[in-house]
């Protein structure tokens, strides 16, 4: 599927508006240009990498609030042909507050080709508008309600084209969560029809009631699964007010046969007209200081204001609390009850509200503060040259250098007492310990961002709408299934569903967070429930970027979201569910490490090492165990059930999709395979391609019509003596010709180079940038008894056992040895640690290019 203006699409819409040839040349350049910049996860932003099917290519947006909301509007809106983020930069020029000209580099969150406009969109939250406002009036103007970028539009005049900002207050929030709702149904809405007979049931039960909810109209057709219903909604065959009402709101949603009748019912939407319901201000008359009074009023001052009000009008009151309070209201003497009802009648002229006269002022109790003003200044400038600082210095330091300066300034001092409490008063908790211990310690204390404005669903709103996926060392010692040594920690790799919080993967190895590990998590859902989910999110690990991940991402056109650095409520229910799973089931092992987290308190009868008997496909057996058996059928204080009935409840009301069923097949498992650099190789005639050093071949390869062309290649992460090369339109096996790389993973040959280059550093004196394949096979072979080889063999025929469990569902006791392919030099023995392992060298190949889908 093409784009709306490839080909000689362009052309005719650059007739059509009459544009110049130069206009023409920047348009055709922003097409043709990458992306300027990738979005970075900064200041609290959630950058969002979208597979648009406008577009067929991943469209990146700054933010998963505004930029994301504009992309989803553009994605769907019919007078926008394309949209591309991340336009070449363009040169501003404008006068500063101080009235000096500037000509910043700028570059727009989005290009848009339209049939209404044309140019660059700058997206921009309402408060940051505010701010910028004042920052730099020249460059921001709020103009009748509508926010304008001056110099960006004479930019843009110059070639004809506009320049519009976009601000946070034109997002229509209901659209946005029908949009998200529905995606599943628009990717695939060419191939998806619901049946004739289905058809006429809804229609007639849309006849017979109409603005029927949604909830009343699945409950009344309980037979139809909700996905026929979702289809009938998304290809308008049922209609339902996608602007102003909520699919995920069901019992709010009235659907209608068309939408003329809906019009003819309920009148104007909330688009042409909003209707807004008759209400009591209760507020009126009141005046301007009677207005500040009620709103710096407490609790307790209302609720003494109420028994005043009940002592001197007892008539106004008719409850059974009234006859409860009639001895107390006897025993207020006359008097008070006489002054009572004349603070009463001075409200009533002075605000406007006679109640307010009976609100007490506490606030104004305590009288005036004893301390000296200049005092006090003193006490918080010591705080903030002697407390307030990276080295941590202790209040007791400051309170000594706060005596001294007070006798060389002849000033009264106060009490250490005194000044911890004003010390207290002379920041806010976060404040100040950022200053003193960073923003990673300060972010308990960091206030949560509330909505006024009820927006989407961080957690989506179905099942497979959002999950989370990362990573863990856990704490526990993990020991060789043969030998019994200790392997020390292994890595948990966790991809939840973030809706009903349920835990769709698991994987389990030794190595260190890779590309590797994401695949096989990713495989592992596949394989249990048949597909992968609409959106994940993920923090800033190179793992998580690497072009491998990026593209099969892509080609199931799964939504990527990427939290902000060390930002953890972004991740929360993936946070909370790694701590869950430390204390309710690691906590419980032999070998934990809890023991090491106070070292000097360790001794040789605690030491985990000792105690160390889990192994790693036994870990991976209890962790599933765990997983299916406990955790999802505990009652989570969040959803008020438990994760599985959750689960069932989402895909019984809001649809299975079965439409995005993933086949777990060769084509699957090929796309879980990494590639080279270019994703292609050359076929040199007698050898092969090459890939990572090594050469592979099949028979296939022997046609002199493919000798010497680019062929896509493929190999296997797990065993690097398995590649595959697309040839005659199918994935064929090749292997390679020295049998020593047999069983060896991608990660041990990425320490056997890395080894191999230091020691011809070391003899020749410089680097070897190419070494052959034979050099490498020959240095396995002779150093079979290295270290860190030695380690790794064990990790990976240990993870390998573990992937047996998980994927294939046999128990760890049965795991046969002859299943784990091993050398002799594996029973020798090994006790220091494996030296961290370099990144791996593709795993950063995508920086500005876009992955076409």
């Amino acid at each position: 599927m093409a784009r709306p203006l490839d080909g000689i699409a362009f052309q005719a819409y650059v007739r059509r508006l009459g544009m110049p040839r130069e206009t023409q040349e920047l348009l055709a350049h922003i097409r043709s240009s990458p992306p300027s910049r990738t979005p970075g996860a900064r200041r609290g932003n959630m950058p969002v990498w979208y597979p648009s099917k406008k577009m067929q290519c991943i469209i990146k947006a700054e933010s998963a609030k505004v930029e994301f909301a504009f992309l989803l509007q553009a994605e769907h809106d019919d007078t926008v042909l394309e949209f591309w983020d991340q336009p070449p930069a363009i040169q501003l020029e404008y006068r500063d507050r101080r009235n000096r000209i500037q000509r910043p580099l700028h570059t727009a969150d989005y290009f848009i080709f339209g049939y209404q406009e044309c140019g660059w969109i700058e997206c921009k939250p309402a408060q940051e508008l505010m701010k910028q406002a004042e920052r730099r009036p020249h460059r921001y103007v709020l103009d009748k309600g509508l926010w304008r970028c001056p110099p960006g539009e004479t930019f843009a005049a110059k070639y004809g084209l506009t320049y519009r900002v976009w601000s946070s207050e034109e997002i229509n929030w209901a659209a946005q969560d029908n949009w998200l709702y529905l995606e599943d149904y628009y990717q695939d809405l060419e191939r998806l029809a619901v049946p004739a007979s289905t058809l006429g049931v809804l229609s007639r039960l849309a006849d017979e009631y109409p603005g029927l909810t949604l909830a009343d109209l699945r409950a009344r057709a309980s037979e139809i699964p909700g996905d026929q219903v979702n289809i009938a909604i998304a290809t308008h065959a049922l209609y339902v007010d996608l602007v102003s009402c909520r699919l995920s709101e069901p019992w709010r949603t009235p659907v209608f046969r068309t939408r003329r009748l809906s019009r003819a019912l309920r009148g104007p939407t909330s688009q042409d007209e909003k209707r807004i319901a008759p209400t009591q201000d209760l507020a009126s008359g009141l005046t301007q200081e009677g207005r500040e009074l009620l709103e710096r009023a407490s609790d307790v001052d209302l609720a003494t204001a109420v028994f005043r009000n009940r002592v001197i009008h007892p008539e106004h009151y008719h409850d059974e609390e009234q006859e409860q309070l009639a001895e107390r209201r006897a025993a207020v003497p006359s008097r008070t009850k006489r002054r009572g009802q004349q603070w009463y009648r001075e409200a009533e002229t002075r605000y406007g509200r006679g109640f307010l006269g009976l609100l007490p002022h506490y606030h104004n109790c305590g009288g005036l503060r004893q301390i000296d003003t200049q005092v006090i200044t003193l006490i918080h400038q010591v705080l903030e040259t002697h407390y307030d600082t990276v080295t941590q210095k202790p209040k007791r330091g400051a309170y000594g250098e706060y005596l001294k300066l007070c006798e060389e300034q002849h000033l009264k001092t106060v009490s250490q007492r005194t000044f911890y409490t004003e010390a207290q008063r002379h920041k806010a908790s976060y404040e100040q310990v950022v200053v003193r211990e960073g923003t990673r310690a300060a972010y308990p204390f960091k206030d949560q961002v509330h909505e006024f404005e009820k927006t989407v669903s961080r957690h989506g709103n179905y099942a497979w709408a959002m999950a989370h996926l990362d990573h863990t060392e856990l704490n526990l010692i993990l020991c060789d299934s043969r030998t019994g040594q200790p392997l020390g920690k292994c890595w948990l790799t966790l991809l939840i569903l973030s809706q009903p919080r349920c835990i769709a993967a698991s994987y389990l190895t030794f190595d260190p967070p890779s590309y590797r590990s994401c695949m096989m998590a990713l495989r592992l859902c596949v394989k249990r429930y048949g597909r992968l989910p609409t959106a994940i999110t993920v923090d800033g690990g190179p793992e998580f970027q690497s072009v491998y991940f990026e593209q099969l991402l892509a080609l199931y056109r799964v939504r990527k979201h990427h939290r902000p650095a060390s930002e953890p409520r972004f991740g929360s229910p993936q946070e909370r569910l790694f701590g869950s799973m430390q204390t309710q089931l690691l906590y419980h092992l032999l070998g934990n490490t809890q023991a090491t987290q106070l070292p000097r308190m360790m001794t040789k009868a605690t030491d985990p090492r000792r105690h160390a008997v889990w192994t790693l496909p036994a870990l991976a057996e209890r962790v599933q165990q765990w997983a299916d058996e406990e955790y999802e059928t505990m009652r989570h204080p969040t959803l008020g059930m438990t994760p599985r009935e959750a689960y069932v409840l989402s895909i019984e009301h809001d649809g299975e999709r079965v439409h995005k069923q993933i086949e777990y097949d060769d084509t699957f498992l090929m796309a879980t395979f990494p590639t080279t650099r270019k994703g292609v190789a050359k076929i040199v005639p007698g050898l092969g391609v090459r890939m990572n050093h090594l050469d592979y071949w099949c028979e296939a390869m022997r046609d002199p019509t493919v000798e010497g062309t680019q062929v896509k290649v493929r190999y296997d992460p797990f065993d690097v003596s398995v590649g595959y090369a697309y040839l005659d339109r199918q994935w064929r096996k090749c292997d390679c010709p020295y049998t020593e790389f047999a069983g060896c993973s991608e990660r041990e040959l990425q320490l056997l180079t890395e080894e191999l280059r230091k020691r011809n550093h070391l003899t020749s004196g410089r680097e070897q940038t190419e070494m052959t394949q034979k050099q490498l096979a020959a240095f396995r072979r002779e150093n079979a008894d290295l270290e860190t080889i030695l380690r790794q063999h064990r990790h990976d025929r240990e993870t390998r056992a573990a992937l047996m469990v998980l994927e294939g569902g046999r128990k760890a006791e049965h795991v046969r040895q002859s299943d784990v392919p091993e050398t002799d030099d594996e029973q020798k023995s090994l006790e220091s640690s494996e030296k961290s392992a370099k990144a791996n060298p593709y795993d950063n190949l995508l920086v500005f290019k876009r992955i076409e889908l």
